[in-house]
C-alpha cells in the first residue's frame, strides 16, 4: 500500500494558530486529510485540564472538516533548544517532562505517534569526549523513558529525527543503524526514526552520504514516517514544491517513490509534507505555495 500524504501543520504557526481556521484550510484548502501536529500550534505548559481543553477543541475542528491527526512532532520552538542534551541537567528533565506531555496531547486526541528532535550538544559538551559520551548514555536513558511512558499510553510509535549537524546526534547513516539496535532493547512504544529528506546535508559528511536517496533506502525500514522538504542539498531549506524550487531542487516525488520501491522492507506509511515559509512572506502567496506542494505530491505520486 501507497504510503499516505500528510501534512505538519507548523506552517500554521503564528498566521493560523485557531485549530477551526488551519484544520479549514488543510482540508478545504490543501486538500488534505491526514495532519501532524506540530507542538508549536499548543501551549504544553499549562496545567492538565488546559491540555485537555486543548485536545478537545482540536478533535471537534478535524472532526468537522474530516481529517485526523495521525502523530504529533515537535516543533521549531523546540528544535531551536538543546532538549535532551543541554548542559544543565534541570533542563534535561525539564525536556523529558516536555515530551511526556506532548505524549498525554497525543493520547487526548487520538494520535497513535509522537516524536522529534530529540537534542543537541553544546559546543563544549560536543568537544569533550567524556561529557559528550556521559551525555548520549543519559539522552538513550531519557528515551527509553518516553518509549515506556508512550507504550503504557496506548501510542504504537515514538520517532527520533535525525538531523543534519553532527552535534545534534544522530546524524550519519551509521549514527542512525547503530541506534536501532538500542532500539530494540527499549520496553514500551516501538522506537524508530522520522527520516528528513532535507537532512542529508551534513557539510563534513563524505558527499555519496549527502545523497537524501541513500539515506531513504537505508532508513526506510526503520522510518514509518518520512518529512518531505524541497532541498536544494546543501542545506536544510524546508521549501515548498513550488515551479521555483522544483526547477533547483533535489526532492522529486517519482524518485522518492522508486526508492521505496526498491528497498527491503520499507516500513514508511506516512510521507509528511513540512515545510516552512519565511515569516516575512505574504499570507495569502505562502498558502498558494503550499496548496501547489499539495498538488504537486498527489498528482506525480498518482501518476
Amino acid at each position: 500500500m501507497a504510503p499516505t500524504l500528510s501534512i505538519n501543520n507548523g506552517f500554521a504557526m503564528k498566521r493560523w494558530p485557531e485549530p477551526e481556521v488551519w484544520a479549514a484550510l488543510v482540508a478545504q484548502r490543501l486538500g488534505v486529510r491526514d495532519v501532524q501536529l506540530s507542538l508549536d500550534l499548543v501551549d504544553l505548559s499549562g496545567s492538565a485540564a488546559r491540555l485537555a481543553a486543548q485536545a478537545s477543541r482540536i478533535r471537534a475542528a478535524c472532526a468537522n472538516e474530516g481529517i485526523v491527526v495521525s502523530s504529533v512532532f515537535s516543533g521549531l520552538a523546540d528544535y531551536s533548544a538543546n532538549m535532551l542534551l543541554h548542559p544543565e541537567a534541570e533542563m534535561r528533565l525539564a525536556a523529558l517532562e516536555r515530551y511526556k506531555r506532548g505524549i498525554d496531547l497525543c493520547v487526548s486526541i487520538g494520535a497513535d505517534t509522537f516524536g522529534g528532535h530529540m537534542g543537541a550538544y553544546s559546543v563544549a559538551d560536543f568537544r569533550d569526549p567524556a561529557r559528550r559520551n556521559a551525555l548520549a548514555q543519559e539522552q538513550l536513558e531519557h528515551v527509553a523513558n518516553l518509549a515506556s511512558y508512550a507504550g503504557d499510553a496506548g501510542l504504537r510509535y515514538l520517532l527520533w529525527e535525525p538531523m543534519p549537524v553532527a552535534r545534534e546526534f544522530p546524524s550519519s547513516i551509521a549514527e542512525c543503524l547503530g541506534l536501532a539496535a538500542r532500539f530494540e532493547q527499549m520496553d514500551g512504544a516501538s522506537v524508530a526514526f522520522c527520516y528528513d529528506v532535507g537532512h542529508a546535508c551534513r557539510p563534513d559528511l563524505p558527499l555519496v552520504e549527502q545523497d537524501p536517496y541513500l539515506w531513504l533506502a537505508e532508513l526506510s525500514h526503520l522510518s514509518p514516517l518520512v518529512h518531505l522538504q524541497q532541498t536544494d542539498g546543501r542545506g536544510d531549506r524546508h521549501w515548498c514544491f513550488t515551479e521555483e524550487t522544483n526547477s533547483i531542487g533535489i526532492i522529486h516525488p517519482k524518485a522518492v517513490h522508486d526508492t521505496l520501491a526498491k528497498a527491503s522492507a520499507s516500513a514508511v506509511k506516512h510521507l509528511t509534507l513540512e515545510v516552512f515559509p519565511a515569516f516575512e512572506a505574504e499570507d495569502d502567496k505562502v498558502l498558494d505555495d503550499i496548496a501547489s506542494s499539495c498538488r504537486y505530491w498527489r498528482a506525480e505520486s498518482e501518476s
